[in-house]
């Protein structure tokens, strides 16, 4: 119990100080302390990335389709090796997707959750992709 208290506190922080920098907040003093929101500065980063992270899934689609093509000249145990791997990113890519379509209806409270997972999801399939296209460089070489 303690755990998710400590979690929901901390992501209340990280988000709280996210906005003030990203100006989704401004704090005045004067005898006493407003706090406003500031609800376009919000919307325009929310929709800065998701543009970025939709731009990049959209290049995904097309190399995991140019992956698809170089592994049809494999044996047929690298083949089904590489397909299944291959499945497997179709199936992350699924889930980029799905992730977009939550943070596009995403309030401020869990944007900065799904945008981490978004964030650290991404780079696994990119890393995952560079991993492939170099195993199947190197057997088009052998």
């Amino acid at each position: 119990m303690k755990r998710v208290l400590l979690l929901v506190v901390v992501m209340a922080v990280a988000i709280g100080a996210l906005g003030y920098w990203r100006g989704w907040f401004s704090l005045t003093t004067e005898g006493t302390v407003d706090v406003h929101f500031d609800a376009d500065q919000f919307k325009q980063d929310k929709d800065a990335f998701s543009k970025s992270v939709g731009d990049k899934v959209e290049a995904i689609k097309d190399k995991i389709a140019t992956l698809r093509k170089k592994a049809e000249g494999l044996t047929s145990d690298e083949k089904a090796v590489t397909q299944s791997e291959l499945d497997e990113l179709e199936t992350k890519h699924e889930r980029l997707e799905q992730q977009i379509k939550e943070l596009d209806e995403a309030g401020q409270g869990r944007f900065e959750s799904i945008r981490q997972d978004i964030s650290k999801n991404l780079e696994d399939v990119e890393k995952k992709i560079e991993e492939l296209t170099a195993k199947l460089e190197k057997e088009k070489e052998d």
